[in-house]
């Protein structure tokens, strides 16, 4: 412990506020906040866990900084599993600074970003999962996002990824023996490996098969607004926003650029952009804007094809339509607060769901916002079980899947069971990458340094 250096950091936003946050992790915790901090009561002695009211004051000056409420947490029973105290100041950016300068001049150093829950992580009262969740926590938007990243915290993953990990134990354990004590004729149950290997595939597939519902609710998904100049994209754009985001003039062409915000619907992040209008350009600008939406129409979840009901179904409208066919795509016939000339079988054709909008009235929205729910998430969530949010846990359990299906594969055609052995170390392996038991020195500092100052 003596090696361990003290760090310290203010842990809550910088800014004027009734509450700033100053926490010391380390060996020297209890030392330092005896030399800056006093109780109104006598003596110093601190109960763990308890907060005591007094003043923050200059060792060298004895000159009082601030009146706060402090306390001391004993380890191992604190977040870091070191002493760790804190100091509840008043929030002023001055005051905060004052403070921790004293802190540092008594032996503390200033805490990298994440290097709290690294601690923790490091002392083993967490494990990488968790400490990923944390900063989930902190980012979390939606009220779904926040409930499935608490089901990290709490252990919820790391329970079910232990639970493979030691059913691949066990077998690799009998594998093993067989390797290592073959004149012991221990007889193989490879009807029995097999089975489990199986199970333990499947119950693989299925976490990596929530990514998909599990992105949904962490990161959200890109709706790309598509349509002919002049069709109303941008008004629907700032209808569904709410707000006045995109320029909208009666000119054709006014949008030369993507426009983006993020709207949510039921709990689901939906980033809606709009675009220029699809048209041969009349300039370079209008061009280069044209050939960002091309670019981006493979790439997105869902496309809003906007057509305008107060016209006829035009060329352009089926050139739009070519380069959109085979993408999850609403048609959304727009202004029909005006009188109706676009021909509706022409849509009904190609088999897409149809909305009928007035951006200018609001009229349809709601019903615009239900059918593209539906559209990504089908009729809602589909599980109610733990799901993956984190492309690094997916990718990782998808070499752990595929060393499973070698191991299967070398059993299958009675391969030496050293093949066998090897692909469920390597299984294993990519299990604790995700844990964070096997997972490399720059993936954790990569993964810590997201954090911010103090957390």
């Amino acid at each position: 412990m003596e090696n361990v250096d003290t760090i310290c950091a203010i842990s809550t936003p910088p800014g004027e506020g009734g509450i700033g946050i100053i926490r010391i992790s380390g060996p020297l915790a209890h030392s330092i906040l005896k030399k800056v901090f006093s109780t109104k009561k006598r003596g110093n002695r601190f109960i763990s866990h308890k907060f005591y009211l007094g003043y923050i004051t200059d060792p060298a000056t004895k000159e009082p900084i601030d009146e706060v409420f402090a306390v001391f947490m004993h380890s191992p029973n604190t977040y870091t599993r070191e002493d760790i105290a804190e100091i509840h100041s008043h929030a002023g950016l001055a005051t905060q600074k004052t403070i921790l300068s004293l802190i540092i001049r008594e032996g503390a150093r200033l805490a990298e970003p994440g290097e709290f829950t690294k601690r923790a992580f490091l002392n083993g009262r967490i494990d990488l999962i968790q400490a990923e969740s944390v900063l989930d926590i902190i980012q979390s938007e939606t009220e779904d996002e926040l409930k499935c990243v608490i089901k990290y915290l709490e252990g919820t993953l790391s329970k079910k990824i232990n639970s493979i990990k030691e059913n691949l134990k066990n077998t690799l354990v009998e594998i093993e023996a067989l390797i290592d004590f073959p004149e012991e004729e221990i007889e193989a149950d490879e009807k029995t490996h097999v089975s489990i290997l199986k199970k333990t595939r499947d119950t693989i597939n299925r976490l990596i098969d929530s990514y998909y519902e599990g992105r949904a609710i962490k990161h959200g998904f890109e709706v790309l607004i598509v349509g002919r100049a002049n069709v109303g994209k941008s008004s629907l754009l700032n209808s569904l926003l709410l707000i006045e985001k995109a320029i909208v003039t009666p000119i054709p062409g006014t949008t030369r650029d993507m426009v983006e915000d993020t709207i949510h619907i039921k709990g689901i992040k939906l980033k809606i952009i709009d675009t220029a209008g699809l048209r041969k350009p009349k300039d370079i600008v209008e061009k280069e804007g044209i050939e960002r939406v091309h670019r981006r129409i493979p790439e997105v979840d869902l496309i809003i094809w906007v057509l305008d009901g107060s016209e006829k179904y035009t060329d352009e409208d089926e050139e739009i339509y070519k380069h959109i066919s085979g993408k999850n795509t609403v048609a959304v016939i727009n202004k029909i607060d005006l009188p109706r000339e676009i021909e509706g079988e022409k849509i009904l054709s190609k088999g897409l769901k149809i909305v009928e909008t007035s951006a200018l009235k609001d009229i349809g929205l709601d019903t615009l916002k239900e059918v593209l729910y539906e559209n990504l998430m089908g009729k809602g969530m589909k599980s109610k079980a733990t799901l993956i949010t984190n492309i690094r846990h997916r990718d990782s359990l998808i070499k752990t899947r595929d060393s499973i299906e070698r191991a299967l594969g070398c059993i299958k055609k009675k391969e030496s069971l050293e093949f066998t052995a090897f692909e469920l170390r390597e299984a294993l392996f990519h299990l604790g990458e995700i844990t964070g038991e096997t997972c490399a020195e720059e993936i954790l500092n990569d993964i810590f340094s997201k954090f911010c100052i103090g957390k």
